[in-house]
């Protein structure tokens, strides 16, 4: 009898302890996305190992503390042993490739764009994962863009995943205030625009009885390039040779046509007059002191006290943002951006851990999710989690925006933790853009922005992410060359007539070779007739 009770005994014991292991080891239910879904591949079920995950990216400041609140919540959430190193973006490349080199790279690196050059090196050394296969099992793996893959493809198969950036075009803005004082109306083509310069120099445009205002505002090296569509931008691919082959827009029939507006533009002195040794801030000065009546407008990145300033000067200024101009071939529209600010690689030596690969890819889904701030409450459970809490990692404004309470080097916050946690925008979500400012007549200039986006189709143009052997070793050379001798023409010290000797001089010293090795890679890609979408 006592033989029988002790069994029982030790039968229901060894059940309780099995069912505590189960619960403690046992990977977290997936938290449902904003739309109800998860970012876990249905079918595989939980995980029962605790995976001990590496990863290093860059970070522009200071890192979060390694044992901060942030990285406890995360681990806790997924059940994982999660570490991303932040490397200071200065010393990003030097310590990478000290990491691959040594045979220690992590489980994940988070690249800057810029690096492309080195993914295609170790891409082609086989150091990174393919992920083919994966992408067919994560919704948000399956949302991105088809031509937003081919960066990162390599003879078929893909090795990274693209972050989201503005796909959406930069314009330009002119003083509406000026037009209307001018009785002038919008420009909708480069000769109306020639036009609303000149008279922005000549014609009081202000009203203050002085000759102290001018047309465009532009620094060194042409920029902004003041390219109102695909087809007179200086760094896309749009035009192409008697061969068919596409060429860079630096030497192309657009950019000719531009230098030459640039050059009238100068000799009326509607044009910033030093604008060869402009830089990029006193390019600003320029616009936002009043002086320049036309200037760059982005979808996001402006600044707020630069406007504040202007409107101290002049709150009266009203702004008007252009549409893009027709081009001489029929087309209309702006070029895309790249569309990914960074991109994930996996380890290869991940080949043979699947579901570590899969827990990866779930942490890594949860970290795009985006949430719109006019829509986002507290009552989101992912959104209060990620930054840390309502009233300890951050507080929302009156626009529902969120504010955070806290420094990064407290370290309160799990998104400070992930290796990428850039909100994925698709596109048809509303990316808030005029969110990021407060005042008023920024907004208004961003909305109308945004609203110009939104009605034109963009270029996707065939090159980007190829590196050119060739171009790494004299492109830095002969586009300085190539912006030096196009200055010149615009002052008057060298003739646009000598634009076909120009260019030739740039195919001699090596462009032809840089344009031979980029229609390889663009041939190969499948790239045809050109992407308007």
């Amino acid at each position: 009898m006592n033989v029988s009770k002790s069994m029982m005994l030790f039968v229901v014991l060894i059940l309780v302890f099995t069912a505590a292991c189960s619960n403690n080891n046992g990977t977290a239910t997936p938290t449902p996305g904003i739309d109800g879904s998860t970012n876990q591949p249905s079918g595989t079920g939980k995980s029962e190992e605790t995976y001990k995950i590496t990863g290093a990216t860059y970070i522009f400041g200071n890192p979060p503390p390694k044992d901060g609140r942030g990285q406890k919540m995360l681990n806790e959430k997924f059940n994982v042993d999660y570490f991303s190193e932040k490397i200071p973006n200065d010393n990003f490349v030097e310590k990478i490739t000290a990491m691959v080199a040594g045979g220690n790279m992590p489980d994940q690196i988070s690249f800057r764009s810029s690096n492309i050059d080195l993914f295609n090196r170790w891409a082609g050394q086989n150091a990174f994962l393919p992920l083919n296969d994966y992408i067919e099992e994560f919704d948000y793996l399956k949302a991105i863009p088809e031509e937003l893959w081919l960066p990162f493809t390599i003879d078929g198969k893909i090795y990274g995943i693209p972050t989201w950036s503005p796909v959406e075009s930069q314009s330009f803005m002119v003083r509406k205030d000026w037009l209307d004082n001018l009785g002038l109306p919008v420009p909708t083509s480069y000769e109306e625009l020639k036009n609303v310069a000149i008279a922005f120099t000549k014609n009081d445009p202000n009203q203050n009885n002085k000759q102290d205002t001018y047309g465009l505002a532009i620094g060194q090296d042409i920029n902004p390039t003041f390219a109102m569509g695909s087809y007179w931008q200086h760094d896309t691919w749009y035009h192409q040779d008697a061969e068919g082959n596409y060429i860079p827009g630096l030497i192309s029939e657009g950019r000719k046509e531009l230098i030459q507006f640039f050059h009238d533009l100068y000799k009326e002195k509607a044009i910033t007059p030093d604008f060869s040794v402009v830089n990029w801030a006193d390019t600003n000065n320029e616009f936002y002191s009043g002086k320049a009546g036309v200037f760059l407008i982005a979808p996001r990145g402006m600044s707020q006290d630069y406007m504040e300033a202007l409107l101290a000067i002049d709150p009266a200024a009203e702004f008007v943002v252009l549409e893009p101009f027709a081009a001489p071939d029929g087309s209309k529209g702006f070029t895309a951006g790249n569309g990914f600010a960074r991109f994930l690689t996996l380890n290869a030596k991940l080949a043979d851990q699947p579901d570590k690969v899969r827990k990866m890819l779930e942490i890594h889904g949860f970290s795009r999710q985006y949430y719109q701030a006019s829509k986002v409450t507290p009552d989101n459970e992912d959104f209060d989690w990620f930054y840390g809490n309502e009233g300890v990692g951050y507080k929302l404004d009156e626009n529902n925006v969120r504010v955070p309470l806290t420094e990064p080097a407290s370290g309160t916050e799990p998104f400070l933790y992930f290796i990428d946690s850039t909100a994925w925008i698709g596109p048809d979500d509303d990316a808030e853009f005029p969110l990021a400012y407060s005042d008023p007549k920024l907004i208004e200039a961003t909305q109308q922005l945004v609203d110009i986006n939104k009605q034109y189709k963009l270029y996707y143009p065939p090159h980007v992410g190829i590196i050119s052997a060739k171009e790494t070793e004299v492109g830095a050379e002969l586009t300085q060359l190539l912006m030096n001798e196009q200055t010149k023409m615009i002052t008057g010290n060298r003739p646009v007539s000598d634009w076909d000797a120009m260019v030739q001089e740039y195919l001699s010293r090596g462009g032809s070779k840089i344009i031979e090795e980029y229609n390889v890679e663009i041939k190969a890609r499948g790239y045809t007739d050109r992407l308007w979408k």
